[in-house]
């Protein structure tokens, strides 16, 4: 083909690409404007009733979604008999809760004012250490109260502590001023210890496992079978080997 031939063939494919693409544009303005007369024409019943087609669409899929379910009676998760014996077994009262944890600290605080006023500071914690490993070992019961006063029924002198069983008062603070500080101080480090104990703790005086003591001034046949852990002031502390 000759040089001016493709020249002219050329001319006729631009100018046919040329009407092309504005044939496009028309088309393309043609729909925006068609677009826009549609959205204008968008009215709130018409987002209404799609809003509803689509909820309706999405439940029918979504076989999860019952909401109708949560109208159907369920059986009550607790019921009259339950109740019963949570309270016949486990519910306490508030008053009788205040008047057990009040009666708690009285027997802590009369073990460490018999068994250690004269003790230092020091050995009254460690008193009511050893009354609180007590409760917590199995060998004992599992009240202060219990600890302290256990096998105070029988006969005299056959207590755990002997102060339980002597046929005395166990109420202490009646005297000079010296003994009635000390049954002061007595209940204020039962109250510090009860408290923690309380809070799950124990005194670290001792360990957990120093469950027998006695003073220097005996020698008790079951010491030979125990082991020395500590002594403080005139008291001598053990734990089981």
């Amino acid at each position: 083909m000759a040089l001016g031939q493709q020249a002219i063939a050329w001319q006729v494919i631009l100018g046919k690409t040329a009407r092309l693409c504005a044939l496009v544009l028309a088309f393309v303005s043609l729909a925006g404007a068609a677009s826009a007369q549609q959205m204008a024409a968008l009215t709130p019943d018409l987002l209404s009733n799609y809003v509803a087609t689509q909820t309706a669409t999405r439940l029918q899929q979504d076989i999860t979604f019952k909401p109708e379910h949560w109208l159907e009676p369920q059986a009550p998760t607790v019921n009259p008999e339950m109740l019963s014996a949570y309270a016949a077994t486990t519910f306490v009262p508030t008053a009788k809760r205040v008047a057990d944890a009040h009666q708690e600290r009285l027997c802590l605080a009369q073990a460490i004012y018999h068994e250690a006023r004269g003790e230092p500071e020091k050995g009254q914690w460690a008193v009511a250490n050893v009354v609180l490993n007590r409760v917590v070992s199995k060998r004992y019961p599992s009240s202060i109260c219990g600890v302290v006063f256990q096998n105070a029924g029988g006969a005299k002198f056959r207590c755990q502590f002997s102060f339980a069983c002597d046929g005395r008062s166990d109420m202490g603070g009646k005297g000079n001023r010296i003994v009635r500080e000390s049954w002061v101080r007595a209940n204020v480090i039962a109250l510090a210890a009860y408290k923690r104990f309380q809070a799950g703790q124990r005194p670290d005086t001792l360990p957990a496992n120093v469950l027998f003591y006695h003073t220097t001034n005996v020698s008790p046949h079951w010491a030979q079978s125990f082991r020395i852990v500590s002594q403080i002031g005139s008291h001598i502390f053990y734990s089981p080997t």
